[in-house]
């Protein structure tokens, strides 16, 4: 029986709240790239239509364009490590797994591109105090837990230190000025706390 068949309640998971459907429980890709992914792929989008932000964008990516074969030995060196720990926690090494980590790849460079790079200047506009840029830090960081809770259904625990890992990352952006290396981190973060890929069918109701 798919989700789809059964109103049954499924229990809260690691990072996911409890649902009082099964069709209400997110468990598939598709589920996530469309909640989740389309949705900060789109506000990333809207952000980068205004000008202050792509001026931003090529500013933090300087050091990629000065070195970019130094880029290209990290991200090797990450993708060797996810394959390493895949390998060393039993996880299958597949085409599905792989596209899953392709897209921690694109939604960390979207994220970063939309929260930690581009909100702050558009909230922080026509404002020139420093303490202005860290409440539109601020601001952007909870909205960007907010959509967490939101489209995946994270536990509110979860999205707390979403936040903090957002606050984080933008407190690294600020000292570093490096937009890819932020990114290559997120994306390491990102697999860490969600390195399996989503179930390719419906979720299985137990005893069915």
């Amino acid at each position: 029986m798919s989700v789809k068949d059964t109103q049954d309640p499924v229990p809260a998971g690691r990072l996911q709240r409890a649902s009082q459907t099964q069709k209400g429980y997110i468990s598939r890709f598709r589920q996530i790239l469309k909640r989740h992914g389309l949705t900060m792929a789109t506000i990333s989008a809207i952000c980068l239509l205004i000008p202050s932000t792509l001026s931003a964008l090529s500013t933090s990516l300087n050091l990629l364009f000065i070195n970019p074969s130094k880029y290209l030995l990290w991200t090797a060196g990450l993708g060797i490590l996810i394959i390493l720990f895949l390998r060393s926690t039993g996880r299958e090494l597949s085409s599905r797994q792989a596209i899953w980590i392709g897209y921690l790849l694109m939604i960390s460079i979207v994220e970063e591109v939309g929260f930690r790079l581009s909100l702050p200047i558009i909230l922080s506009s026509g404002f020139s105090a420093s303490e202005t840029l860290w409440i539109s830090v601020f601001l952007s960081n909870l909205l960007f837990a907010t959509i967490h809770y939101l489209t995946l259904r994270w536990k509110l625990t979860a999205c707390v230190f979403t936040f903090l890992g957002g606050m984080g990352f933008s407190r690294l952006l600020e000292t570093t000025g490096d937009l890819a290396l932020v990114i290559l981190i997120h994306w390491a973060v990102t697999f860490l706390n969600t390195p399996s890929a989503p179930r390719e069918k419906s979720l299985i109701v137990p005893g069915s």
